[in-house]
């Protein structure tokens, strides 16, 4: 009985120890996970961002009262922007589609634009705009989809290719616009 005493009072330590361990283990969990929740753009933010879209559109100029650089090269603009934005800021970008609701040429992109990161749109001829504004641009049909990742096949085929002339915007330089994306982000405050 003394020996059965002591193997009791053994496995009852054991209990302790495994219960205290559980215990401890269990009040140690990681903290959950902090998710950043984008803010809004300002008014200096959006004001910085139109008069990028005022130079361009100066240097670039319009075709029948629509930006030239949306007649085009506005997969290269994006990508350009993607690039300069994505390396000074925390809070990222990223490419949006306008996609036709059908495919009759293959690809179905009717405008290639940037996603800020509040959720607004950015293209270098319209300016900062909302979503409902964006597709008023476009057919009634038209949606946007918006990628997670960057795809750079993805994005040579849906604006038809980056390393083409662009009978519409003769003119675009990718020097000139990378120079002027540099220009106007160097004026917003890092995040």
């Amino acid at each position: 009985m003394k020996h059965e005493h002591a193997a009791l009072k053994g496995w009852g330590h054991l209990t302790l120890v495994a219960w205290l361990a559980l215990l401890w283990c269990s009040c140690r969990q990681p903290a959950p996970t902090a998710t950043v929740t984008p803010k809004s753009l300002t008014s200096r933010q959006v004001a910085v961002l139109n008069g990028l879209r005022d130079e361009i559109n100066s240097i670039y100029g319009f075709e029948n009262g629509r930006p030239r650089i949306n007649r085009g090269p506005c997969g290269r603009f994006a990508k350009a922007f993607f690039e300069e934005w994505n390396n000074r800021f925390d809070q990222k970008v990223t490419i949006a589609f306008v996609m036709m609701p059908d495919a009759r040429d293959g690809v179905g992109c009717d405008h290639v634009l940037i996603k800020l990161p509040d959720g607004s749109y950015f293209d270098g001829g319209g300016g900062v705009m909302s979503a409902a504004t964006l597709l008023q641009l476009f057919s009634p049909d038209d949606r946007i989809e918006d990628t997670v990742d960057f795809d750079l096949a993805l994005l040579d085929k849906r604006s038809y290719g980056l390393n083409r002339f662009y009978r519409l915007c003769p003119n675009y330089s990718d020097a000139v616009t990378a120079r002027i994306i540099e220009k106007h982000l160097a004026l917003l405050p890092p995040d």
